[in-house]
């Protein structure tokens, strides 16, 4: 078991009927809840096709002359090759 499954484990352990009213738990548990929030975050691994993106959306935004071809095949075959992910990660976010 990873350390990723672990700690959702451990809140679904923790909170059986699912999510918690926050504003009934004390500041112990806050804190708790947090840190165990914030290590899910942590260690999900960031997707190689929105870093990908990210790095092209940059990539175009700060152009200051026109991208060569050769690039820009590099982008558009990298976005048609990715397009169902893409989708898929607009459809969840």
């Amino acid at each position: 078991m990873t350390l990723l499954s672990k700690e959702i484990e451990n809140l679904r352990q923790k909170f059986p009927d699912g999510k918690p009213n926050v504003h009934s738990l004390s500041d112990e548990q806050k804190a708790w809840l947090h840190m165990k929030i914030q290590s899910i975050a942590e260690g999900i691994p960031p997707s190689q096709i929105i870093n990908q993106l990210e790095k092209i959306g940059n990539r175009l935004m700060h152009a200051t002359e026109d991208i060569p071809d050769d690039e820009m095949q590099r982008i558009v075959s990298f976005i048609f090759a990715n397009i169902d992910e893409i989708e898929n990660i607009t459809k969840r976010g």
